[in-house]
């Protein structure tokens, strides 16, 4: 039997079925050229913006297509199922079909089985005949149907259409398709016209709804698409901002560390990116800490060339010591030789008495010059401090005395037992204090306090005096060699302790004192 004809109300698209329309393809490369930060965010925000915009493009072009890829499913579902039913009803009449042959009457269950066999695999579908000579539908059948039992009536919403689109196929003699729309769903229809002996008898009608193919909430779907091309403008936007900031931040960082390269104490200004901030601050105590670094380092080599100086200077001044010493014992001889000749004259026995005492002056002199050359083994010995400074300051309160002054000792708590020192160093140490406190301590009242104190492997010997104190310019020179602001002093005193302080891995130094006067602090391992 000749089949002709096709869906007479829509055309079917031209995609074929189970097909995607193509779409564009963003191909990447690794970003390993890109070195900047600032560049790589802008790369990102570029790439986010082909991204979202492909994916929205996508799903603009699969909602649009999702209708019409239903529907041309569905009509060639139903073209081969229908041409299949009429088949069947071919193979049934047999020889019937021949030219000018009557056409034969088929019962309902007749027709029925061979609907349900032809429609027994193809989901959704229903359909059965129409008998054109008594205008009834026959063999109506639903084998997929999902209910709880077989359907058997013809949707009565459809029957109408269905005979009508039956009726009109049988008439024109030609395969008729009609879509029907009913709410969010949409009613396939499709009509095959069967012929016996050349006569028309009916039709062969097919019948698939398919179900929110007209979904309204296609509204939504297309106003989350927008909001999410709006979501990625933002993000684009955003991360070329960032960008634009990045570089801002950065150029002010690097102006900053090219001022640095003459004053390393700048700080970094915050440029208000939380981690640019971090190594800016970091950048700024790199700084200040090379600063100080160079200003210790200056100071290291300043006290290095002071070292070496004084080291030549020792050298030399004990060189000069040694040769004047051997002369200065045998003048001191004669003197005390010519002062026992001269005993009975009183005019030349006071002069040789101050000649006497001069030389005794001069020798002192020279046997501390002696000591800024002299090297040393420094052996310590358990000791006693509290005993050892006891001793030293019971030497020193006759003198105190006899200038109506008064020497005060403080054993601090924490001395405990023995310490490992070297006892005629620091005995010479706190006499030369002493004796500096005594000088500038004023008579008639005046005090010279000695503490002693131990905080672990650490001892403290500390003298104050009540004193006018140390002026601000005289400080920086306390300890060098031949300073002194006192007539007829030496200048060797405090450059002599500080120099055995040093050498028993100690340090001497001056502090201020509440009230007035000042106060030295010599700090010994112990």
């Amino acid at each position: 039997m000749p089949l002709q004809g096709a869906f007479s109300s829509r055309p079917s698209a031209a995609v074929p079925p189970g097909t995607v329309a193509p779409h564009a393809h963003v191909g990447t490369r690794p970003y390993r050229s890109v070195s900047s930060l600032s560049r790589r965010v802008g790369a990102l925000g570029v790439l986010a913006v082909v991204a979202v915009s492909g994916a929205i493009a996508l799903g603009i072009l699969l909602l649009r297509q999702s209708r019409s890829v239903r529907l041309r499913d569905a009509s060639q579902q139903l073209t081969l199922t229908s041409d299949e039913l009429a088949r069947r009803y071919d193979q049934l009449s047999g020889p019937r079909a021949q030219e000018g042959a009557r056409p034969r009457k088929y019962e309902d269950s007749e027709l029925r089985a061979l609907t349900e066999r032809a429609l027994a695999s193809t989901r959704g579908v229903e359909g059965g005949f129409w008998d054109a000579s008594s205008g009834q539908i026959l063999g109506y059948a639903y084998p997929t149907y999902q209910g709880s039992g077989p359907k058997t009536d013809v949707p009565p919403a459809e029957r109408a259409a269905i005979e009508q689109l039956a009726g009109e196929a049988t008439r024109e003699d030609r395969i008729l398709a009609r879509e029907i729309d009913a709410a969010s769903d949409a009613i396939l229809l499709r009509a095959h016209p069967l012929t016996e002996g050349g006569h028309p008898v009916g039709a062969v009608w097919l019948m698939q709804r398919l179900a929110g193919v007209d979904d309204p909430r296609r509204t939504l779907y297309q106003l989350g698409l927008v909001l999410l091309l709006a979501t990625g403008a933002l993000g684009a936007g955003s991360a070329f901002f960032f960008t634009r900031r990045i570089d801002s931040a950065i150029a002010s960082i690097e102006h900053t560390l090219r001022r640095m390269e003459e004053h390393l104490d700048l700080a970094v200004p915050a440029v208000g990116i939380l981690e640019l901030d971090r190594i800016g601050e970091a950048i700024g105590r790199l700084g200040k800490a090379l600063s100080d670094t160079q200003a210790r380092r200056a100071a290291l080599e300043g006290r290095l060339r002071e070292a070496d100086r004084l080291a030549a200077l020792g050298t030399l001044v004990a060189g000069v010591a040694h040769e004047v010493r051997n002369p200065l014992a045998s003048m001191k001889l004669k003197l005390q030789l010519s002062q026992a000749l001269v005993a009975g004259s009183p005019q030349l026995g006071g002069t040789f008495a101050v000649l006497q005492d001069e030389v005794g002056r001069l020798d002192r002199l020279v046997q501390r010059l002696l000591l800024i050359g002299r090297s040393r083994r420094v052996e310590p010995i358990p000791t006693d401090v509290g005993s050892l400074v006891a001793e030293r300051v019971a030497l020193w309160e006759q003198r105190a005395s006899q200038e109506r002054k008064r020497v005060v000792l403080s054993l601090l708590e924490g001395l405990g037992g023995p310490v490992y020192l070297e006892r005629d160093s620091v005995g010479q140490i706190l006499d030369n204090l002493i004796a500096n406190g005594l000088d500038a301590a004023p008579s008639d009242g005046g005090e010279v306090a000695v503490e002693v104190a131990r905080n672990g492997s650490l001892v403290t010997l500390a003298v104050s005096d009540t004193g006018p104190g140390v002026a601000p310019e005289v400080r920086p020179h306390l300890f060098e060699p031949f300073f002194t602001t006192r007539s007829g002093g030496t200048g060797l005193g405090l450059f002599l302790s500080a120099e055995l302080a040093r050498r028993l891995g100690g340090e001497l130094r001056h502090l201020e004192r509440p009230g007035g006067g000042a106060r030295f602090e010599v700090r010994l391992p112990c």
